[in-house]
């Protein structure tokens, strides 16, 4: 286990036990980093029904990634309870598309969804960001969540292939604008887990087999997969590792012609 005590994280998008972000909280916590959790109202009762099973999270707000004036709230309150306090890393976890964008046809999907999946879902990494920056020391290491589907079609995933893509491009905006300041940013293409998030794409169960069946190591991978490249990006041992876009996905990534049509 990596040794990481007397750094200080925040991690936003923990929503249940299941979260990959909950997985990355662990990993987190068992390498000695204090933990300061943004969490949405609608998951308020989940968090504080986890909080407790951690002691490394000293710390939780409200975090609404919708507006400027919503996110900087959080940033707000954490100054409040803990001034001159800066953290070292920085987990965005966040991703979400509401449910019409995944009932009806991508074509005939409603601006205003669209909007809300792209704001929520990449542009929320600049926002957060942006109103980190005071908060955040020299040096620090910043990781979020993107998929395959970025730049390869996956049946039903629709607006969020935009969005990952998205994300995966303000990842290399923002660590050429930051690399200067000696801030790090990376992104984990993780292969298909079963979330909350997850369980409403139509078909995930069908894809998680078939990337059972098909993946280089033959298994999906877990939230302790993600989390513990996660440590790795959070680490010294990756100080010279920015603007990438890590694949942990069993090696799904790799593939092209599924071995399952030899059989």
């Amino acid at each position: 286990m990596l040794e990481l005590k007397g750094k200080v994280a925040f991690v936003f998008g923990v929503a249940s036990e299941d979260s990959i972000a909950w997985a990355i909280c662990k990993q987190l916590a068992a390498a000695g980093v204090t933990l300061y959790l943004g969490y949405q109202k609608r998951f308020m009762s989940r968090i504080f029904q986890l909080k407790d099973q951690l002691p490394a999270i000293d710390g939780f707000y409200p975090l609404d990634v919708a507006s400027d004036e919503a996110t900087k709230e959080f940033f707000d309150a954490f100054e409040k309870d803990h001034p001159g306090k800066k953290a070292d890393i920085l987990i965005h976890a966040i991703g979400f598309a509401p449910r019409t964008c995944f009932d009806r046809p991508i074509l005939f999907v409603e601006d205003a969804d669209i909007n809300t999946a792209m704001t929520i879902s990449a542009n929320s990494l600049q926002r957060c960001l942006k109103f980190a920056l005071p908060y955040l020391n020299q040096g620090s290491s910043t990781i979020t969540l993107t998929y395959a589907a970025s730049t390869r079609f996956v049946p039903n995933y629709g607006i969020m292939s935009m969005a990952k893509a998205a994300l995966e491009c303000w990842t290399r905006e923002l660590a050429c604008h930051l690399g200067p300041e000696g801030h790090r940013i990376n992104a984990i293409s993780s292969g298909p887990v079963r979330t909350i998030a997850a369980g409403g794409i139509p078909g995930f169960d069908k894809i998680l087999d078939h990337v059972e069946q098909n993946a280089p190591l033959r298994r999906n991978v877990t939230q302790d997969d993600v989390a513990g490249t996660t440590l790795w990006l959070a680490s010294p041992l990756s100080s010279g590792v920015t603007g990438q876009c890590i694949h942990v996905d069993a090696g799904y990534s790799i593939t092209m012609v599924p071995h399952s049509i030899m059989e």
